[in-house]
């Protein structure tokens, strides 16, 4: 117990240097796009003075800045900052407002942001150290970025106090051991439960894999959920069939006791499953015999683990947005806004084609655009396709409205198109519009399809689907080669967000 809590208590320790790393992965604007925040150092306060040292974790300016009464100024100023503090007995609340300018890319950027948090006090000094503040956007766009929810359980009270003698419980358990000859019947093991992880209430569905169930394979919310960041919680659980003993190897977080100084906890912890099983012979096989076992009573296993080792990650890294080596949505549409074409084709003289954002896109795939009304001078309306944007956190990556017109003897194709990023803040994208001209730098070849009308409208009971005949031979156009894609830079960009600045 006591060598647990003194690892615990040396694993508390955090340096500057540690945070300073993490926040410099990513070049001045995409910080400032990402996490416009300050860090609050070694903030005191007494007799009416306050002290501390402020970072800005986008441009990595420090200031020494000392305060009397609410008003705090610095002997060397950071660019345009206003800091001020209010200080009661037991708490002190610190408001930021600055602006600055990243000239990491073209054109420079002018960046305005502020943002207020507080801290409880011990004795005139914070409690927390660094004290994280975060901030919103006014310039260049309107919005509050989305910190990530991290890995579950790990700001759950008692996180940590119950870390010190990690367990876990197993429930559903189930296991089966089939013989056979692989002819007529199929040697089989399989064992499956659920593990909770007591101190987080972690939960993972594990099951086996293979005809040998030695290795488990276990997985929780960290596989469907976007917002875990850039820390998740690892399982590796082995099984020995022949004595049922059940070793846990898990590594996952706590930072319950402070946000400041979050730790990486690993534990471990062996037993032997108490199965109860009957066996019976296998119906297609009767010379080879299926056990099935559970566990009896209350279907649950408390396994007792052992503590293994403890780290201490940067401050408030478990819940930063995660960075990224590619421009996000929003950045590529300011910075360097492109579409990406595709699949061009014509069909009776209407035109189709897939395009996508030219930007860190992930698994997503480009959206098809059908022709929709005319509008004059020969423009159409877009009849966008399927969403399956929509279903990831990112959101679309191609219009939500839009117009083209297509010039068939030049092959020039001009969109004029309206998009949304969601990616930095979702209550409030920012939408931009603006135009791209473009050439299907392609031979476009040409055949003659039998044409068939379909109708919307629904079947009647008892109706059945059927194919309609042809009604004619119409003209089928399309890109050489079907997946030839091309890009086109998008000018005269705006842009506004959902929220007012």
């Amino acid at each position: 117990m006591m060598a647990c809590l003194l690892l615990l208590a040396a694993a508390l320790g955090v340096s500057a240097a540690s945070a300073q790393a993490v926040i410099s992965a990513q070049g001045c604007t995409s910080r400032s796009f990402s996490i416009p925040s300050w860090f609050i150092n070694d903030l005191s306060a007494s007799d009416g003075k306050t002290s501390f040292t402020l970072l800005n974790r986008a441009t990595n300016q420090t200031a020494e800045y000392t305060c009397q009464g609410t008003n705090c100024s610095a002997g060397e100023e950071l660019e345009d900052l206003i800091a001020s503090v209010q200080v009661s007995a037991t708490t002190a609340n610190v408001s930021v407002n600055q602006t600055w300018v990243c000239s990491d890319r073209s054109p420079s950027t002018k960046f305005i942001a502020a943002g207020t948090s507080s801290v409880s006090l011990t004795d005139g000094k914070a409690a927390s150290s660094p004290l994280l503040v975060k901030g919103s956007l006014l310039q260049p766009v309107a919005l509050t970025p989305q910190y990530n929810k991290g890995p579950t359980g790990h700001d759950t009270p008692g996180c940590l106090a119950k870390s010190e003698k990690p367990s876990w419980v197993l429930s559903h358990v189930i296991w089966a051991d089939q013989d056979g000859d692989e002819i007529t019947s199929v040697k089989e093991q399989r064992l499956t439960f659920i593990l909770t992880n007591v101190a987080t209430g972690y939960e993972a569905s594990c099951m086996s894999q293979g005809p040998v169930a030695t290795n488990i394979f276990c997985a929780g919310t960290e596989f469907q959920s976007f917002t875990v960041g850039r820390y998740s919680i690892s399982t590796a659980v082995q099984f020995d069939p022949a004595t049922y003993s059940l070793t846990v190897n898990q590594t996952w977080f706590c930072d319950d006791h402070d946000a400041a100084k979050p730790l990486q906890i690993s534990g471990s912890g062996t037993v032997a499953l108490p199965l109860q099983c009957k066996t019976e012979p296998v119906a297609e096989s009767p010379s080879h015999l299926k056990k099935f076992c559970t566990v009896p009573d209350d279907d649950s296993v408390t396994v007792i683990g052992t503590l293994g080792t403890v780290v201490t990650l940067a401050p408030y890294s478990i819940e930063d947005p995660v960075p990224s080596n590619q421009d996000s949505c929003t950045i590529s549409s300011i910075f360097n806004p492109r579409w990406q074409f595709s699949y061009f084709s014509t069909y009776n003289n209407s035109i189709s084609f897939e395009i996508i954002l030219q930007t860190n896109r992930g698994f997503r795939y480009p959206n098809p655009v059908y022709q929709g009304k005319a509008t004059g001078d020969g423009w159409f309306e877009c009849d966008i396709g399927y969403d399956g944007g929509s279903q990831v956190p990112d959101g679309p990556l191609w219009p939500y409205k839009c117009q083209f017109a297509y010039d068939k003897e030049t092959k020039e194709l001009t969109l004029k198109a309206d998009w949304e990023c969601t990616e930095l803040d979702p209550a409030n994208p920012v939408r931009f519009s603006g135009v791209s001209t473009t050439t299907v730098n392609s031979n476009i070849v040409c055949e003659k399809v039998e044409h068939r009308e379909y109708t919307d409208e629904p079947l009647e009971e008892g109706e059945e689907l059927t194919v309609p005949d042809p009604i004619g031979v119409v003209d089928f156009c399309y890109t050489e080669n079907p997946s030839f894609s091309w890009t086109g830079e998008i000018k005269d960009v705006t842009w506004t967000s959902g929220k007012s600045a």
